[in-house]
């Protein structure tokens, strides 16, 4: 499942990373009172041992791993809620300045009807122990590989490594969008939050390639987000290329994550995903 930096990411993609802000330039607030933006206003959660019970998750902190990869910081996860089975991993990549602990129990009030939450750290340390991912989607490949690895070693054959979803936020997106394309067959859904056309780089043939693997995307942006447009070409783009996907742009958001309101605007997004065959 990993391989050599150098025949994931070329140097167009390099040149990428240093204009992926130039979409995510939003500014990180909710017009609803019930919607936090959990990428940077949220204090770090704390975290439980793996023997506490998973009961209530919208209170109860995640349980933490250590990344597979040493360079790299702990994930942060929960379990499927029922079933021992192999269950899908949904792996949430957190916005720049986010706290991954926080976003992965926001994740967690949904996802975990479906299979896995796993929530990678970013890479970069930021202000008062907040993370971001470098705009680097080369180390952050790795980073993300290492903690979905590190939950199978942990969990074995319960834990599926191909087809997985992946869902990614603001910065998260950038590193998403790149990472999805490059690993179509552990990533073959995605949902995407403030997407932007140009986070797929500059190399077209990378998700032309990919394509066929793809199974389905759900691109969702707020309508008041300053990414809306660039959302509308990543669609177009994506239809395109004859990939399923679906756009939503529900009226009165901005650049956040409606934390609140997580089943309300997600819950379909996600089914529909992972029902694809």
């Amino acid at each position: 499942m990993r391989r050599p930096l150098a025949s994931l990411f070329g140097p167009a993609l390099a040149i990428c990373a240093g204009v992926a802000l130039t979409c995510a330039g939003g500014v990180e607030r909710s017009a609803h009172a019930q919607a936090s933006v959990v990428d940077s206003v949220v204090a770090p959660a704390p975290v439980v041992s793996a023997k506490q019970p998973q009961i209530g998750l919208s209170t109860l902190a995640p349980q933490s791993i250590d990344n597979d990869d040493p360079k790299y910081p702990p994930a942060y996860f929960y379990k499927p809620r029922s079933g021992r089975s192999m269950k899908p991993v949904l792996v949430y990549l957190h916005g720049r300045d986010g706290d991954p602990a926080a976003g992965c129990r926001d994740w967690a009030r949904v996802g975990t009807e479906f299979g896995w939450v796993l929530c990678p750290s970013g890479q970069e340390l930021r202000a008062a122990g907040l993370r971001g991912w470098g705009n680097d989607p080369v180390h952050s490949h790795d980073n993300v590989m290492g903690a979905l690895m590190a939950l199978r070693k942990k969990f074995g054959r319960r834990v599926q490594l191909y087809g997985n979803v992946l869902i990614g936020f603001s910065e998260g997106a950038f590193i998403a969008q790149n990472l999805g394309e490059h690993e179509p067959k552990t990533f073959n859904r995605w949902l995407i939050i403030a997407s932007c056309d140009r986070y797929f780089g500059y190399d077209k043939s990378v998700l032309e390639t990919a394509r066929k693997r793809i199974k389905r995307v759900y691109l969702w942006t707020g309508e008041l987000d300053m990414v809306a447009p660039e959302s509308q070409l990543a669609f177009e783009h994506l239809k395109s290329l004859k990939i399923p996907v679906r756009l939503n742009v529900p009226k009165g958001y901005w650049h956040a994550i409606p934390s609140e309101t997580m089943g309300q605007n997600f819950r379909k997004a996600l089914r529909w995903l992972v029902s694809a065959k």
